[in-house]
């Protein structure tokens, strides 16, 4: 009779862990499976792996938790695993006092292979395309557990000017790294904003240049999609109202749709007019001082403290044209009384996810007593109101803007369907699968003087609308961005225009420091200078060099190693990865998207990379603790990994790249960041891992504007 039992005295180290080898059985048998008794000490974890063999562990005494993937199981006696081929995993020993005992067995099954790829399940569903595989997939950081489609939003654009770096530090940058951020885990995710074309600034831009208002918009709209293109910004499809084959329809039927419903009130009240011309003011057209905080304005919005109101209530108002103090006339408009949809704003913003001044916003201005909101002007630009006997006046774009996105769905849905998406195309472009449902959300992104439309006014129409609605889920705002100090100014040319410097330095340098000084809770500041020391002293000297010297020690390798015995310090690193991914990520989803606390987390990875890389080197000085070096150059690699896949969202270019040089083409494909800490494949022969081939042209551009 042959019978073994556990013998302490014949353990041996591997995977942090005490193993006695039970099969194969020498001198005995030689089955198609390994087996061994393993002990894992109070405390500890084994090294996290992922190995071509089917394991399976079944646990006799203690307790710990085990980590397959992004999942976690609390395990005890009786316990029984099995782990496929190519999943990493983790078992911790959770007791501070007792010793974890499992048997672990494993054995090879190549059948199994095909469909687990090396990339492990999650990889081949994810890869199929198919939603029930994105469904599959664990939740990324901050990512809403079983959403499967989100829309994001900023705020348009007005086509009365080209876009400078204060207006791309803003929502478009923002929306963009979001919805990257969502497609990378998982989701189906789409920005979408198109530009304010029928807004009456844009018919006085084009007065000032002797263009009639759609081709001034025209003009700066075609202006406005080139630069947001230079800058990478990615938007599903480029809407432009008055060539949409939805916007004016959708528009017409929401305006009638409140007429009919008594919902809009026609009122009589006094407006301001030009004492000269006797033209309507309004927005563009009269200035003066805030009746609220007294800061100098121009429209009917206040940028300084986000008030709105009348045109009448301006205080020393003056027609931006003569100068003059206007004339108050009676004039007969449509009112949408906002003050009616007090309770159900208060409802509402008990639940969508905001900004801390976007919210302590609302609240104040609920509590100081919301305005009626005029919804229709005498001016003939724009959408014109659809009720017989009001063909003189024009619906207010911010009355407009809700229908706007309205469209902006069907628009999506019309360009998914015509790409071959089924669901799309049997929503037939109603707009409203985005609109309903637990799986679906909106994302809206916009500077903090657009805080009372969004925040307030399109909530209560959309309400007014229909109340089944699922308006925005979260939004988010920004402050203003100073250039040197002081405001953006077009009329004063205190501008970068975003294209011109996107033409000088690489695009990803540049949305890497518009992040890292995103105007998120103040005002923050952009100045060449600082924009040329942050590239030199973190891109330049951090990032590039590290990742120029690791490529020098893979090739010298060989290629990528596969991993050999852990040390504490190792185990230590690829937990640190984890925590600064979950920041990373944590910072690109809502709530809390902060790009500044995603730059620094990317910037953290480098220095942690930079700083496991030196202490490692010793390694290549014992001839014994090869297996060591290997784990550690593996590790390196991983974290390069890391950062393209973390990097992605904001710095598309540069993880592409790196991405590439790894062997990895997938760096930001639905499911990519939950595959962030799958292992750079062994044997991988690594190229382009220097400074030209990652960030082209940053080393010129730095070169060049020394001493400038």
């Amino acid at each position: 009779m042959l019978i073994r039992k556990l013998d302490p005295e014949s353990l041996v180290s591997a995977y942090n862990v005490d193993l006695q080898v039970l099969y194969p059985w020498e001198g005995v048998v030689e089955p198609p499976f390994g087996a061994a008794w393993a002990v894992l000490a109070p405390g500890e974890s084994t090294k996290p792996h992922a190995h071509q063999e089917c394991e399976t562990f079944f646990v006799a005494r203690g307790e710990g938790l085990l980590a397959i993937g992004e999942e976690r199981q609390q395990v005890g006696p009786g316990s029984v695993s099995f782990h496929p081929p190519f999943n990493s995993h983790i078992l911790t020993n959770t007791s501070s006092d007792e010793e974890l005992l499992f048997l672990t067995v494993w054995w090879e099954d190549k059948g199994r292979w095909a469909g687990e790829s090396s990339e492990g399940p999650q990889q081949a569903a994810a890869d199929s395309g198919s939603r029930e595989g994105a469904a599959a997939l664990p939740a990324a950081p901050g990512v809403r557990p079983g959403l499967r489609r989100a829309l994001v939003t900023a705020a348009p654009p007005t086509p009365n000017g080209d876009l400078h770096i204060g207006h791309l530090s803003g929502p478009y940058l923002a929306g963009d790294v979001h919805a990257r951020y969502l497609r990378a885990a998982g989701v189906d995710a789409h920005f979408v904003f198109g530009t304010d074309d029928n807004s009456e600034y844009v018919q006085s831009q084009g007065q000032a240049m002797g263009l009639g208002p759609q081709q001034a918009g025209d003009h700066f709209a075609d202006a406005i999609d080139e630069t947001l293109a230079a800058a990478n910004i990615h938007r599903t499809v480029l809407p432009r109202p008055n060539r949409s084959a939805h916007h004016r329809q959708l528009v017409v039927d929401f305006f009638t749709a409140l007429v009919e419903a008594d919902v809009l009130e026609v009122r009589e009240g006094l407006a301001p007019f030009d004492a000269e011309t006797g033209a309507y003011l309004f927005e563009p057209y009269i200035g003066g001082a805030c009746p609220g905080c007294g800061e100098g304005v121009v429209g009917n919005t206040c940028e300084a403290c986000g008030l709105v109101y009348d045109a009448a209530e301006i205080v020393d108002g003056r027609a931006t044209g003569s100068d003059q103090a206007p004339e108050l006339k009676p004039v007969r408009r449509f009112v949408f009384p906002l003050s009616r949809y007090h309770d159900a704003l208060r409802e509402y913003l008990r639940h969508v996810e905001m900004t801390p001044r976007l919210r302590a916003f609302c609240l104040q201005r609920l509590e100081a007593g919301l305005p009626d909101i005029v919804v229709t002007h005498p001016t003939d630009w724009g959408i014109a109101v659809p009720v017989e006997g009001w063909e003189d006046q024009r619906i207010y774009v911010w009355l407009e803007m809700a229908a706007r996105y309205f469209a902006y769905s069907a628009d999506l849905d019309e360009f998914q369907a015509a790409a071959g998406d089924a669901e799309a195309a049997a929503d037939g472009s109603s707009w409203r699968r985005w609109w309903s449902g637990d799986q679906s959300a909106i994302h809206q992104f916009f500077g903090f003087d657009n805080s009372f439309y969004y925040g307030l006014l399109l909530p209560a129409l959309y309400h007014a609308f229909d109340s089944s609605l699922q308006p925005a889920a979260a939004m988010t705002h920004n402050e203003f961005y100073r250039l040197d100090g002081l405001k953006f100014s077009t009329s004063r040319d205190h501008r970068i225009l975003g294209r011109d410097l996107v033409a000088q330095a690489p695009r990803d340098a540049v949305r890497f420091f518009l992040g890292w000084t995103a105007p998120e809770r103040e005002e923050t500041n952009f100045t060449l200078e600082a924009f040329r020391e942050l590239a030199q002293r973190q891109l330049t000297e951090g990032w590039l060099s590290w990742l120029e010297a690791l490529g020098q020690r893979l090739r010298e390798n060989g290629g990528v190693p596969s991993t050999g015995d852990w040390t504490n310090d190792q185990r230590r690193f690829y937990h640190r990865l984890e925590e600064l991914l979950e920041d990373v990520g944590l910072g690109y989803a809502v709530p809390g998207f902060s790009l500044q606390r995603s730059a620094r987390a990317l910037a953290e990875i480098a220095r942690e990379a930079r700083r496991f890389a030196a202490g490692e080197a010793a390694w290549a000085q014992v001839a014994s603790r090869g297996e060591e070096r290997r784990t550690a150059l593996a590790l390196e690699a991983l974290a390069a990994k890391a950062l393209a896949v973390a990097a992605a969202p904001l710095m598309p270019d540069f993880a592409a790249a790196l991405g590439r040089a790894l062997g990895v083409e997938d760096i930001s494909a639905s499911g990519a960041w939950q595959r962030a800490l799958d292992w750079v494949p062994s044997g991988t022969e690594v190229g382009g891992l220097d400074a030209e081939s990652l960030l082209a042209g940053l080393g010129d551009y730095l070169e060049s504007s020394k001493g400038a």
